[in-house]
């Protein structure tokens, strides 16, 4: 009897000891995780020179918090009351772990024959080294997934918890393009970093998919800092949520409840049933589509090497695809627009992905059913279910539509009556190029300072409009406007509500497509004079304001005025510091969106109870 009650309170004193130490354990991980992440970033930050090495003190630190992650993960499972669910729960930090350990075994049984088949020498510590840093990253990076995915399954606003995500990408994009291996080392003396405006900036463009740029992207980035901009603007296209869940999927677990409602915020998604559906299709979709993009734009640098040449064109295609307007050419695409790979696979790349997930999904899912449909019909004996387009896929596709042909006969109308000779040299690729990129991506086929003011007013106007919803692009989104367009022939037509495709709209989507023009325009507004009073040039206020619009608007394209020195550079190139933070602000609630930050900052606003009197009042 006493043995059984001694056993009894061992049993209960270890359950309740146990979880504090697994407890204890997890904040220890943090510090060690954090520490090695750190260590990482500084070994690779820094070059070795005839006065600089690289301190022994950082590769001692790396492996040493792997060794201490992976002896803490054996404890927790020493000390787990749950054994039987460990490992799948825990199937990623045990995957890292186990690729660490085994590959550890490998340098060492392996390291004397390294250096046989490769250039350089390479001992055993410096492998063992090697895989710890990559350990390190990816248990960094498992750690930043599950941890959105716990706050998608939490009570935080989406709003803020998508404004949360940016902010903290912003933020290790920043630093991690401040490190001296980021810049192109200079001909003369040590690395340096690159200043943290510059850094600060290039981080925000990329995050937020803009493609502004205040110093040019191949000759001033190294390889590893275009590397770095490459992935701030694939994450920052996708949204950082979208990866979370794919992250989830991979994973084999289950979306939450809550989760599916957070991501049917931050997609656009009409319901719950098919978020699971429209995450698989987002990440197969992105991959073959800037995968088939990279290929085809490879005929671009042919003269390059292979690497040279697979780098460059899936840069491009990414950056695309992602509607950033990033171009690690000397002057975008200037006079490349009768090119098919330009005026064909970068149009099309960067139109379908200003289409918007939803809406792609939607297309595709009409399709295939259609295909289907033909295929098993035998005249009149089977029926299918009727599957149509929603109608937020047909107003997107069809104000797409609208923007693009008529943004090409409006510049080549405009152009073709200035004064100075332009339209002899823009051609019906350039207008077309310049309607697909003006509204989502920042490349340009033409010298934008070059352009009448009716067709930089022209330009102002598509920005302004920017993609469609849930896409990569920017502006107000082609819905809103449309909305707004939409309640303008309803007023002229006499009608109560609006009314498209045979649907009536509720009024409350005039109310919200109004609020964001409202935002969006004061901000541009605002962000136009605020650059006019910095610069003090009130000769190039239109030009400001292109540029207060396409920072807004995510778009990228930056117009030219004459320098100090007597030379033509890009606005965005000529700033001063506070207007440079300045636009820095205005890309990053650009992205975000203006309604988002409000909802992000108010929380969620509980509906009144109650309902004033109606009263009219006089509109003119």
């Amino acid at each position: 009897m006493d043995l059984d009650l001694h056993e009894t309170r061992k049993v209960v004193l270890r359950n309740t000891t146990q979880p504090r130490w697994v407890d204890r354990f997890r904040r220890i991980d943090f510090v060690f995780l954090t520490v090695g992440i750190a260590s990482v970033l500084m070994s690779h930050g820094v070059r070795e020179s005839e006065v600089y090495h690289r301190p022994w003190e950082l590769p001692v630190i790396i492996v040493v918090s792997m060794l201490w992650l992976t002896l803490s993960l054996s404890l927790r499972y020493r000390w787990s009351l749950a054994k039987p669910t460990f490992f799948a729960r825990h199937r990623w930090r045990v995957g890292v772990s186990a690729l660490w350990v085994f590959s550890l075994v490998l340098v060492v049984i392996f390291g004397p024959a390294l250096p046989e088949w490769t250039s350089s020498s390479v001992s055993r510590w410096d492998g063992m080294v090697a895989v710890s840093q990559i350990a390190i990253l990816l248990r960094g990076a498992t750690a930043f997934l599950i941890w959105l995915r716990t706050a998608a399954a939490g009570d935080f606003n989406p709003a803020f918890l998508l404004v949360g995500s940016f902010i903290g990408l912003v933020s290790v994009g920043t630093l991690l393009l401040m490190l001296p291996r980021a810049r192109v080392r200079p001909p003369v003396g040590p690395a340096q970093g690159a200043p943290f405006v510059t850094a600060l900036f290039t981080a925000t463009s990329a995050s937020c998919v803009t493609g502004l740029i205040v110093e040019d992207t191949p000759t001033y980035w190294s390889r590893e800092g275009q590397l770095v901009i490459l992935g701030l603007f694939q994450i920052g296209g996708l949204g950082i949520m979208t990866f979370g869940a794919f992250f989830g999927l991979i994973a084999g677990r289950n979306i939450g409840l809550k989760e599916h409602a957070t991501l049917s915020d931050l997609l656009d998604s009409e319901g719950l049933g098919n978020v699971r559906q429209l995450l698989g299709a987002i990440l197969a979709f992105t991959l073959a589509m800037e995968i088939v993009g990279a290929i085809s734009l490879s005929g671009l640098w042919s003269d390059q090497p292979l690497g040279e040449r697979v780098f460059l064109s899936l840069f491009h295609s990414v950056s695309s695809f992602c509607n950033a307007g990033f171009a690690l050419t000397e002057n975008s695409f200037v006079g490349m627009a009768h090119l098919w790979q330009v005026g064909g696979v970068l149009a099309l790349l960067i139109i379908v992905g200003g289409l918007g997930f939803a809406v792609l999904f939607d297309v595709a899912r009409f399709t295939q059913h259609q295909v289907q449909g033909r295929r098993k019909a035998v005249g009149l004996l089977h029926e299918r279910p009727l599957v149509r387009l929603t109608l937020t896929t047909k107003i997107v596709l069809t104000s797409t539509i609208i923007l693009l042909l008529g943004g090409t006969a409006t510049f080549l109308l405009l152009e073709r009556h200035s004064s100075d000779g332009m339209s002899e040299s823009l051609s019906i690729a350039d207008a077309w190029f310049q309607s697909v990129t003006f509204r989502t991506a920042g490349f340009n086929t033409v010298d934008l300072g070059q352009l009448q003011p009716a067709s930089k007013l022209l330009g102002i106007l598509l920005m302004f409009i920017g993609a469609s919803p849930g896409s990569t692009g920017g502006g107000v989104k082609t819905i809103a406007f449309s909305i707004a367009v939409l309640g303008l022939l309803s007023v002229v037509r006499g009608r109560r509500h609006i009314e498209c495709f045979g649907r009536t709209l509720p009024d409350i989507l005039m109310h919200r497509a109004l609020a964001v023009m409202f935002l969006s325009l004061m901000l541009i507004m605002v962000t136009t004079a605020l650059l006019v009073f910095y610069e003090d040039q009130p000769e190039y206020f239109l030009d400001y304001m292109f540029e207060a619009t396409s920072a807004v608007g995510t778009v990228g394209v930056s117009s030219t005025i004459e320098g100090n020195d007597g030379a033509m550079v890009s606005v965005t190139q000529s700033l001063s510091t506070p207007s440079r933070l300045l636009i820095i602000l205005a890309m990053f609630l650009g992205r975000v969106g203006p309604l988002t930050l409000l909802l992000a900052i108010a929380g969620q606003a509980s509906p009144a109870r109650y309902q004033y009197p109606e009263e009219r009042v006089t509109l003119g």
